[in-house]
Parts: structure tokens; sequence; C-alpha cells
């Protein structure tokens, strides 16, 4: 069955009222832990044993403990689901993205006649994705499961309009290697290893030039050249128009002031006696400077092939 609103959520819509501009990231209310419950049972599938053992199993051992809750039943599904309706908030959240990645893995290949015999399955991964995203939206829980990977959104507008274009743009045109490393900046940023996050995203944004370079067969030292020179051979090789050679000069000297000096003075260095704090805030800049770049530079690459 697909998404379904009710009618005083469509009226309120009608109205003009929306999602929560403003969201939370700690806190997991009772309502949406149940939604997101009933969401697991039709997409992983009540009867799927394996899978929610799987799931079971991955618990114990991180959590370090034989037991989910106090008195164990015999079917891991009941230990799973009771166990999410009253841990922990932080502890929820690993839960949600344990789950989302066992409904993109896990039931991802069985097809749907398959899943409905046998598992009890009725949601398909997709719709159950979909779903999954739109209520976590709804609760104004901050995070999205985006391409396989669970995104913690800090700023709305941000995260829409940067992180998004650029996380799909680096997986449509085959920039792996970038979209792998952008993707771990986010998940090392998600966890607070913040000078972690910086490093990554230094290197995604580097792997995105190296990429244009590889595949505009632009000529540069694998090795040796960063950032700055990338760009500098970017230009030089007029992957953009000339009547804006203007705007890109000051692109590149944005390009090089901002993410790689960021990550060379915080990141990328000794700390010496001192140790550098890095502020949450300062990193959420880095990343969508960082996503930004990479949506103007794949953009300027597919107008050049």
């Amino acid at each position: 069955m697909g998404l379904f609103e009710l009618y005083s959520k469509r009226m309120k819509r009608a109205g003009g009222e929306t999602f929560e501009d403003v969201y939370i990231y700690d806190k997991v209310p009772e309502k949406l832990r149940i939604q997101i419950s009933q969401i697991l049972k039709d997409s992983i599938g009540s009867d799927n044993y394996s899978a929610w053992e799987i799931i079971h199993s991955i618990l114990l051992k991180e959590l370090g403990t034989f037991k989910l809750i106090e008195r164990p039943r015999r079917d891991p599904i009941d230990n799973c689901i009771a166990y999410f309706l009253e841990c922990y908030d932080e502890d929820a959240i690993d839960f949600i993205e344990l789950s989302l990645r066992m409904i993109n893995s896990e039931t991802l290949y069985y097809d749907y006649e398959e899943r409905a015999k046998m598992y009890g399955i009725i949601q398909s991964p997709k719709e159950a994705i979909e779903e999954m995203n739109y209520r976590l939206k709804d609760h104004s829980l901050g995070y999205e499961f985006i391409e396989g990977e669970f995104i913690r959104i800090d700023r709305k507008f941000l995260h829409e309009a940067t992180v998004k274009p650029a996380i799909r743009l680096l997986i449509e045109e085959d920039f792996e290697g970038a979209g792998e490393e952008f993707l771990q900046a986010h998940d090392h940023y998600r966890k607070g290893k913040y000078k972690e996050s910086l490093v990554e995203a230094l290197k995604a944004f580097e792997s995105t030039l190296k990429t244009i370079c590889d595949k505009q067969g632009y000529t540069y030292d694998k090795n040796r050249d960063t950032a700055s020179k990338l760009i500098t051979i970017i230009i030089d090789n007029e992957l953009v128009p000339k009547y804006l050679s203007t705007h890109f000069t000051g692109l590149r000297t944005t390009l090089e002031s901002g993410l790689p000096t960021v990550r060379n003075k915080m990141a990328g260095h000794g700390q010496g006696a001192v140790t550098v704090k890095v502020e949450p805030y300062f990193v959420e800049y880095a990343l969508n400077l960082a996503a930004s770049n990479i949506v103007l530079l794949i953009n300027a690459y597919k107008e050049a092939k």
C-alpha cells in the first residue's frame, strides 16, 4: 500500500501549513516509533526470521549485551520492535538507520511474489524508504535516507539546495570515489568526528576535480597536484565559457581560500602542543561549501562533454 495522508493533514497542507522548518536530532517521539515499526513489519516482513535475526544479532553485539529487553521473547522481530519502542532516543536513531540499511539491501533482491508468500512483505523497499523519509520529515526528525546513506539534515534549505544535488550528481555522473568520500564526510559529521569530516570533504572535492581531469583528458600529476593546482588546470583548459573567465577567476580565489584552506589549517596538519577544537557549525559550513563547489564543477563538466 502506498503512502496515505489523512484528511486533516491534507487540509493543513492546503491551508499553507507544511512540515516544520526546524529539525530536531535527539528526540524520537512515540508516535514516530510506532509508525516506523509498522513500516518495518510491512517491508522487512513479519515472517522474515532471517532478516530480523540479523538486525537482532547486530544490536546485541554493538550494544554489548545478551538481551535487548528485560524479558526476551522467542521471535527476533518481537525483541527488536519491543526494544525500539522503549530504548533511548540515541539508540532509536541507530535502530532506524540499521533497519533502513536492511530494507535497502536484504529485501531489495526478492521478487514481489516471493516476498508476499514467504515473508509477509506487502511494501516494496522503494515505497518503504520513501515513507520512512516522509515520516521522519513529518515529525521534524532531521535525518533522511538518500542513495543508501542516512544523512543528517542540519539546515533544510542547504540540504535540499546543495547536499542532495551533489550526492545525486556524483552518483549519476560516475564520480564514485568522490561520492564515497562525500558520504563518508557526512557520516563522520553525524558521529561527531569533525576533523575527519573536514578531511573527507576536501578529498571529495579534490577527487571531483581529478575525475573531471581524467574524463576530459587533462594532464595533471595524480600524486602531487592538490585542489589549488587542479582548479588552475580546470580553468586553463576552459571547462567553462571564456566569457565567464572573470567570474571563475573569482571562484578560483574563493575555492583556494575556502575549503582547501579550512582543511589545511584545521585538520590536515599536526596540532602541536595545543589541541585545536573544530566546532560543528564550522564543519557544516565546510560540507555545504564542498557540496556547492561539487555541483558547480559537475554541471560545468556536463555542459562541456
